[in-house]
């Protein structure tokens, strides 16, 4: 994969206009962007990623959903599943947020985490089926937190999952959806701040 500009303080600045934006037009999707964002630091310090990429993780963390601003509240907010109709309205979302953050000048480098934060280690993730080494390392971190908030965190379609259900099913899915390295950071980051708070 060819190399990403480095997100600048100019980038910094517009992805947090981006992040206000977000914030102001669907609450509900920042609030979980902010979760993943102080996650995914946490978990990028806990590994010993240079400050240059925790500084990039957070930022892109907190834009990588601002293509849901272009879908219909009544398929983000729905109670039951997605029909195959809706699931694809929303799997949209990857490829408008990468547009839009693309025509920003400054937030180039925070494009892949729009558009690949649900490609998959095995490579049958969308928008491009990207696998491996195709996806930045701070992109597929990303996208394992985001993993472990949607499991952990109230889904209108589903009650939270504990640490240990939550847990089983990242391992479950360690090697094909996400890179065993990654699954064995988040869950040694949290097993750490677990035990601190015993």
């Amino acid at each position: 994969m060819d190399q990403q500009p480095a997100l600048t303080a100019l980038g910094e600045q517009r992805a947090a206009t981006v992040a206000a934006q977000l914030e102001r037009m669907r609450p509900a999707t920042f609030a979980h962007s902010r979760r993943l964002a102080t996650l995914a630091v946490r978990v990028a310090r806990h590994a010993h990623l240079p400050a240059p990429l925790v500084s990039e993780i957070y930022w892109g963390a907190l834009v990588h959903d601002v293509g849901e601003l272009s879908v219909k509240r009544a398929v983000l907010d729905k109670p039951g599943p997605l029909d195959e109709r809706e699931r694809a309205i929303l799997a949209e979302h990857t490829i408008v947020g990468a547009r839009w953050l693309g025509a920003v000048p400054g937030l180039v480098p925070l494009v892949p985490f729009a558009r690949w934060h649900h490609e998959r280690f095995d490579g049958t993730g969308y928008p491009d089926g990207a696998c491996a080494d195709q996806v930045p390392i701070t992109v597929a971190l990303v996208a394992v937190c985001d993993a472990w908030d949607a499991l952990t965190e109230l889904r209108p379609y589903r009650a939270p999952r504990s640490y240990e259900a939550a847990a089983e099913e990242m391992w479950q899915h360690a090697g094909r959806q996400w890179s065993r390295a990654l699954v064995t950071w988040l869950l040694d980051c949290i097993d750490v701040e677990r035990a601190t708070e015993l």
